[in-house]
């Protein structure tokens, strides 16, 4: 499954403060919504967290993705429409906003 986000404005001085929050855990868990099948791709939705996200690639700290449904009962192309945020969808493992790394899905 691929784990897509259109979320690419990261702030550094809330990395700063994430990676404070974060120090010393053992794993940082991201939520997702499940988006459904796509030009038979399976995709899911960085729901949040992306800060947290930065913060734990810059400390190195694994990170896992947890899946569940939209709480708006949303998927697909609505759900694409609906929750997208500042620029185009990218593949979530294969970037890095903080730094500038964009790979684009669509």
């Amino acid at each position: 499954m691929t784990i897509i986000s259109s979320q690419q404005f990261i702030d550094p001085e809330i990395v700063e403060e994430k990676m404070k929050d974060i120090s010393g855990v053992a794993e940082v868990v991201i939520p997702c919504y499940y988006v459904g099948e796509i030009d038979g791709i399976e995709y899911a939705m960085q729901a949040d967290g992306h800060h947290t996200l930065a913060a734990a690639r810059e400390l190195g700290i694994p990170y896992s993705f947890e899946i569940s449904d939209d709480p708006e009962g949303l998927s697909g192309e609505e759900m694409l429409t609906i929750r997208w945020m500042d620029g185009d969808w990218y593949d979530v493992e294969k970037s890095d906003p903080m730094n500038d790394i964009i790979c684009t899905v669509f």
